[in-house]
C-alpha cells in the first residue's frame, strides 16, 4: 500500500475580513484586510500530509483559463506532491469563492462549473485511488468496495445538501471506516434531534461515526460507549479551514495506525491550530510532534 490518495477539485478562495457589516443592495464597503489562496476541501489533506512527510497523490481539474492558472501557482506555493491533471477541456474547472469573514461567522459566493469527478469513470476513478493506504470515499460504490476489500481505508465525509436522506449515503456508508458529519447533517440524515440520538442511529450503519459538534469538538463511540472529544484550543480568527484540517488530521492518524481516540485527537488539534490565521493552509502545525506528545501524555 502506498501513501494517501486524493480526487477533488481546486478552490480559490478571496477572503476579505474586518469588515464590521455587510454591504446591501447598491452599497459598496472597503477593507485593508484580504487575502487569495487555495481554499478548502479535500485538497487541504494532501498539502498538509504531504508537508508532514505522508507520500500522498492528489488528483484534480485544471484547465487553461485564469482561474487555472491562478490554481497552479498556488499548488506550486504549497507544494503539492505528485499532482495528476485529469482535465483536457476548454472550461474553467477551477471553483472560485468570495468569502466574508465575521468575527461570528462567514458569508460565501461561490462560482462552480461542475466540472469535476462526474467527468471521470468508475475505472479512472479506481485507478488512482487504487494502492492507497488511505482515501477519501467517492461517490461511486463499486469503486469504493473494491478498494475497501483491498485494504483500502475509506474516510467518508460529506456536507450540506437539502433533501439528501439516510439512504443516499447508505451504499457508501456500509463500506467505510469513518464518517464524518457535522452535528446538523447527522440529525438530518437520521432523523433525529440531537447529536447524541444521531451518533447511536448513524451506529447502525456505519462502522466509525464522528459527529462534530462545532466548537464543543466532536462525538463517537468506542467500545460501545460515546465518548467526547473536546475541540483543540485555539484563538479562532478565520474559521474557515477547520473542518478540513480536521479531515487531514483523521487521515493523518489513520495513516500512522493511531488508535480511534489518537486519530480524533490529532484532528482536534489540527482543526483547532488552523483557525488561528486566515485560510486553510497558513496556521503552523505538526502532527508528528503532536501525536508524540499525545503518547509522553499517555
Amino acid at each position: 500500500m502506498n501513501g494517501v490518495a486524493v480526487i477533488d477539485r481546486v478552490t480559490i478562495d478571496c477572503i476579505f475580513s474586518g469588515m464590521v457589516g455587510f454591504p446591501g443592495a447598491g452599497e459598496e464597503l472597503y477593507t485593508d484586510r484580504f487575502s487569495m489562496t487555495l481554499g478548502g476541501g479535500a485538497c487541504v489533506t494532501p498539502v498538509r500530509l504531504g508537508n508532514m512527510g505522508v507520500p500522498v497523490r492528489y488528483g484534480t481539474f485544471l484547465g487553461q483559463g485564469l482561474l487555472s492558472k491562478t490554481a497552479e501557482t498556488l499548488l506550486q506555493k504549497y507544494k503539492v506532491q505528485n499532482l495528476h491533471n485529469f482535465y483536457d477541456g476548454d472550461g474553467e474547472p477551477v471553483i472560485f469563492s468570495s468569502v466574508f469573514s465575521f468575527p461570528s461567522d462567514r458569508s460565501i459566493m461561490t462560482f462552480d462549473a461542475g466540472l469535476g469527478e462526474n467527468l471521470l469513470t468508475d475505472a479512472q476513478v479506481y485507478d488512482f485511488l487504487h494502492g492507497a493506504d488511505v482515501c477519501f470515499a467517492p461517490r461511486r460504490p463499486d469503486v469504493v468496495k473494491k478498494l475497501a476489500r483491498e485494504g483500502t481505508k475509506i474516510v467518508y465525509d460529506t456536507h450540506w445538501e437539502e433533501g439528501q436522506t439516510l439512504e443516499d449515503h447508505l451504499p457508501i456508508l456500509r463500506l467505510a471506516d469513518f464518517f464524518t458529519p457535522n452535528d446538523k447533517e447527522a440529525m438530518l440524515l437520521t432523523g433525529t434531534d440531537s447529536p447524541q440520538a444521531a451518533l447511536d442511529a448513524l451506529c447502525n450503519y456505519t462502522a466509525q461515526p464522528i459527529v462534530k459538534v462545532g466548537k464543543d469538538g466532536c462525538i463517537t463511540r468506542i467500545h460501545g460507549k460515546t465518548e467526547h472529544f473536546p475541540a483543540g484550543e485555539a484563538t479562532p480568527v478565520d474559521k474557515t479551514g477547520a473542518g478540513d484540517n480536521f479531515l487531514a488530521g483523521l487521515v493523518f492518524g489513520v495513516y500512522h495506525g493511531c488508535s480511534v481516540a489518537e486519530c480524533i485527537q490529532l484532528a482536534n488539534i489540527a482543526g483547532g491550530k488552523s483557525t488561528e490565521t486566515f485560510g486553510c493552509y497558513d496556521a503552523p502545525y505538526d502532527l508528528r510532534t503532536e501525536l508524540k506528545a499525545l503518547r509522553r501524555e499517555g
